[in-house]
């Protein structure tokens, strides 16, 4: 479902924004309370002070019903943030560039691959594409005295893992355009 909780012209607070979903929902702030955990006197206090944190922001919205976005006033576009992997964070250079697991996004894994451990003889892999589209393999390892290392590849490869380990359709046209 979507509510638009706001728009920057209209001066709101997030509280007043917050009451009027509330009245949209039909939740009386006693009832809201009780879901989020918290007494109706304490909301009630922070609903005046306007006093939440953007994680109980996220919580609320989730009790009633919605989730937030960051849509970008000029473009309309809804900001999508890195796509957070599995395995731990791997950062290694090759030929003097920097791969990072941090600063890029996720593709897929083949993690419990067969449906119950989460590595397969001591072992997994993550696909990986960085902000400058820039595919690479990362290769777990739950061994004693194994090390975790970074594998470049190309977009060809990519896709076909990909294509292989993935449960998503090949959306984004930006890391799978083919040319011909």
């Amino acid at each position: 479902m979507s509510f638009e909780l706001g728009i920057i012209e209209t001066g709101e607070s997030m509280s007043e924004i917050l009451a009027d979903a509330l009245k949209a929902k039909n939740y009386s702030k006693k009832e809201f309370a009780g879901k989020m955990g918290w007494t109706p006197q304490n909301f009630g206090q922070r609903l005046k002070k306007n006093s939440f944190t953007a994680e109980e922001w996220r919580k609320m919205a989730g009790v009633l019903g919605y989730d937030l976005r960051l849509v970008e006033v000029e473009s309309g576009i809804e900001f999508e943030g890195r796509k957070k992997g599995h395995g731990s964070r791997v950062k290694q250079v090759i030929n003097g560039v920097v791969y990072d697991t941090y600063k890029a996004d996720a593709l897929c894994n083949n993690f419990y691959q067969d449906g119950k451990n989460e590595y397969i003889d001591g072992m997994a892999f993550e696909l990986y594409i960085d902000p400058f589209s820039r595919f690479f393999l990362v290769q777990y390892t739950e061994w004693k005295n194994g090390i975790n290392s970074i594998t470049p590849i190309s977009k060809k490869e990519a896709k076909i893992i990909y294509k292989k380990y993935s449960d998503e359709p090949i959306l984004n046209a930006v890391f799978f355009s083919e040319k011909k």
